[in-house]
């Protein structure tokens, strides 16, 4: 291992470590002038980075009820020079910060070389499943990779765990006067019960700009102001640019909730407005979750 703890395949004492170092990369072009691509080091994932949103999941258009293809990216910048035959495995939720129990949609065994000096990564072979016509309108995809040299964590953790990654993102259309209802679940990725805080607001422009992106938008200059409803409409946190709750879930125990939206104009043709849902530990300072949610005109 070297300084920072990453395979380097240098033997200072024995053989060279060969075991490969694993990720679906977030990103392949540095964050900062004197950074790197995304080897995995970096984990909890940067604040610049949108954790809801790798790039390494590439799907083909979603609908209910119809066949989905889906392909991974994943890198390796272990030592050797063998590659390793490392398997992938993706699933499907519903719209949620968090995960507990997400659906299997397929797996697939790739040969992932070791690069260590290039930001290179290796593409599974296309996985194709249905995802049942009664799944909602948007669908989180999370992916795992793994070897038996190189585990993936047993909870689910994109933005912790180099081995996990998620596009989890939806949209929503919000017509000119009337609030936008935004459905979002709230998961306990553990198996024992634990609190959690769950913030909702505004994303930052950079994040605004990735999310339009998606969207083929520009992000929008509009206030909003967003509170959280449960599933029988009442309101369980204070009205705000942004909000917050602080619940417990018990082990792998998941809430839904209803987040009411409310744009102070209508948004232009052409515009989204990004907003982002976090779930932290109690103190406010683990990040566990993410989602992304664009708002959209119903012109778009």
């Amino acid at each position: 291992m070297n300084e920072e703890g990453q395979p380097d395949g240098q033997g200072h004492e024995g053989p060279p470590d060969t075991r490969p170092y694993l990720c679906i990369p977030y990103w392949t072009t540095p964050l900062s002038p004197n950074g790197s691509w995304d080897t995995g080091q970096q984990r909890p994932l940067p604040g610049t980075v949108v954790s809801y949103l790798c790039d390494s999941i590439q799907a083909s258009p979603y609908q209910p009820g119809q066949p989905l293809d889906v392909e991974v990216s994943v890198r390796n910048s272990g030592g050797g020079n063998s590659a390793s035959l490392a398997t992938v495995v993706v699933y499907w939720a519903d719209p949620t910060v968090g995960f507990a129990k997400p659906n299997f949609f397929a797996a697939s065994v790739v040969a992932v070389k070791p690069s260590r000096t290039a930001p290179a990564s290796t593409t599974t072979p296309t996985m194709t499943a249905t995802v049942p016509a009664s799944a909602p309108p948007h669908i989180c995809l999370l992916a795992a990779v793994s070897h038996p040299q190189d585990r993936a964590g047993t909870v689910c953790d994109p933005i912790g765990d180099r081995h996990w990654a998620q596009r989890n993102l939806q949209a929503a259309t919000v017509a000119p006067g009337a609030p936008a209802l935004v459905p979002l679940t709230v998961a306990n990725p553990f198996a024992e019960e634990a609190p959690f805080l769950v913030r909702v607001g505004p994303a930052e422009l950079r994040h605004a700009e990735r999310v339009a992106q998606e969207f083929g938008t520009e992000p929008a200059d509009a206030a909003a102001t967003v509170r959280l409803l449960d599933m029988d409409g009442a309101q369980v946190s204070e009205d705000g640019r942004a909000t917050q709750l602080l619940l417990s879930l018990g082990p792998r125990e998941s809430v839904r909730f209803q987040l009411l939206v409310d744009v102070a104009s209508e948004l232009p043709a052409g515009q989204s407005l990004a907003l982002e849902a976090t779930l932290l530990d109690r103190s406010g300072e683990r990040v566990i979750g993410s989602l992304g949610a664009a708002l959209l005109g119903p012109d778009q």
